[in-house]
């Protein structure tokens, strides 16, 4: 008779607060595609003044961006003191610009840009910094 292998994982709920720091988060683009996975919340990360970006430090976080890259072509931006490459990513399901980079290839350079309002914690809620109001005139 054939000796039977079985595994279990035992999985419950008080692990969940054990150590949130270690938690992976989930993030989402607003048509609900599943975009990017990272060991750290967005909110908690350092924000670019240029144009309030979240800065993923490539050396220093875990993360992997779901993202498709249209062109290789990079749009040359003119801001205040100089002008900036941007080598643009975006979601592969509605083609919404999400993030850039400022190097060709992924992850080469010293940082990734996450675009402000670009993606939500939870699938199908629009986060509130993702709708820019109008100012009354």
């Amino acid at each position: 008779m054939p000796k039977i292998v079985s595994s279990s994982t035992v999985s419950s709920s008080e692990q969940i607060n054990a150590r949130p720091e270690q938690h992976l988060h989930v993030y989402y683009c607003l048509c609900s595609e599943f975009i990017l996975v990272i060991d750290a919340k967005l909110d908690r990360l350092p924000r670019r003044k240029t144009d309030n970006a979240y800065i993923i430090a490539n050396g220093k976080r875990i993360y992997k961006l779901n993202a498709i890259e249209p062109s290789n072509n990079p749009i040359v931006l003119q801001r205040p003191q100089a002008f900036e490459k941007q080598y643009r990513l975006h979601c592969p399901r509605c083609n919404l610009f999400l993030a850039y980079e400022v190097t060709p290839k992924r992850k080469t350079g010293p940082y990734t840009y996450i675009v402000e309002g670009s993606l939500t914690e939870n699938q199908g809620v629009v986060p509130a910094d993702s709708i820019a109001e109008e100012n009354p005139s």
